[in-house]
């Protein structure tokens, strides 16, 4: 599973990519995964490609890169800073990331306001005009794990998608999608993954900052439980030790 950090493509301060570049460029994922999440996790490209679907390419991931951000945002005009409302609710280590991500973007005079709530009051009515989710400049998410990236790559990225938080709309993404989606084969599956890798590492509409384990148990004498992030649990070869 994951969390999205969504930011509005067609409102200030994130019109221009090259802010958005630099907030992806400021947040620590070293800390987040090592520390926040104790080693269980992997790390987000700003993509829904995690490391375990198949068809996810080889592209170089984001490190953390202050003097390259600051640079950012002098070219977009924003080398003193700016302030912005960071929503989200109070679930999950959530608050606890919204405060690292506003502790990293403070080095580059980024003044975070946090705003977190209860997930009644963040949803709303999970329509656009109704909804922090999808309404707020800025925002944390919790996403659930998907068999494929499918919905991943739909919903929250898509020009007509529903969960479209950071309001992106990209003719060559959507193609893109729909290109990924229509292919029959892994190579080629992975070779329009590795274009839409690269093209949201550009446009960074959403930070993926990591992909966290799914983790189960089972009592000792049991034997033969299979699970998987989704919450199905087949116990058709389930038996005792």
């Amino acid at each position: 599973a994951h969390r999205q950090v969504h930011m509005r493509t067609d409102k200030e301060p994130f019109k221009d990519k090259r802010v958005r570049q630099a907030i992806a460029l400021l947040v620590d994922r070293r800390a987040l995964v090592e520390g926040l999440l104790d080693t269980k996790s992997d790390y987000g490209n700003d993509s829904p490609f995690a490391p375990l679907y198949r068809s996810t390419a080889e592209v170089e991931q984001r490190q953390r890169d202050v003097a390259k951000a600051k640079e950012l945002l002098r070219a977009a005009g924003k080398e003193d800073g700016f302030s912005v409302q960071l929503n989200t609710w109070q679930g999950f280590e959530m608050p606890d990331l919204a405060q690292l991500i506003q502790q990293n973007l403070r080095e580059a005079g980024i003044r975070i306001d946090l705003k977190i709530t209860d997930s009644t009051t963040y949803y709303g009515k999970a329509v656009f005009g109704e909804s922090p989710w999808l309404d707020s400049t800025m925002g944390i998410t919790e996403y659930g794990h998907r068999g494929v990236p499918n919905v991943l790559l739909g919903a929250p990225l898509t020009s007509k998608g529903t969960w479209n938080s950071a309001h992106f709309k990209n003719d060559r993404y959507d193609s893109l999608v729909d290109d990924y989606v229509g292919a029959v084969d892994l190579h080629s599956q992975r070779r329009y993954a590795k274009q839409i890798q690269e093209l949201l590492l550009d446009e960074v509409p959403i930070m993926f900052l990591y992909f966290y384990y799914f983790l189960s148990g089972a009592k000792d004498y049991i034997s033969g439980v299979e699970t998987n992030a989704m919450g199905h649990t087949d116990v058709s070869r389930a038996g005792f030790v």
